[in-house]
């Protein structure tokens, strides 16, 4: 069955989700270097933690059990999604320093655009394998 053959596939859990995690932190880290510009920023990185913790634990176990890798798909369109339109908003503002302001939020879009495209990664490569 295809779901036996994507649990088994460490790469699949090892690469991807590594990738996942180590954009989440890098997510995290400057989302928290510049929280001062921005009241609202520790509610997006308790989600975050929140969302690391859950690729943590996938990473531990080194496995995704048959429930969770069938919901990967819809998470695709859920979980996933509404986390990246909710980040892909957030921004800094500083009215004192619209330098710091543009150099900042450039360093947020980049962040922002690697777990994007990692989260697609993932789950183009479930839909991939789901059809």
């Amino acid at each position: 069955m295809i779901w036996e053959e994507l649990k088994s596939r460490k790469n699949f859990v090892e690469e991807d989700f590594i990738e996942l995690r180590d954009s989440v932190e890098g997510l995290i880290s400057v989302i928290e270097k510049y929280k001062d510009m921005r009241k609202d920023s520790d509610g997006y990185i308790r989600e975050l933690k929140k969302f690391l913790e859950e690729v943590n634990l996938t990473l531990e176990e080194k496995k995704i059990t048959d429930s969770e890798l069938k919901n990967l798909n819809s998470l695709g369109e859920s979980y996933f999604n509404s986390h990246v339109n909710s980040i892909s908003e957030y921004g800094v503002y500083d009215k004192n320093d619209l330098e710091k302001t543009h150099k900042v939020n450039r360093e947020i879009t980049v962040v922002i655009e690697r777990l994007k495209k990692i989260l697609y990664k993932i789950t183009e490569k479930i839909d991939y394998h789901i059809s």
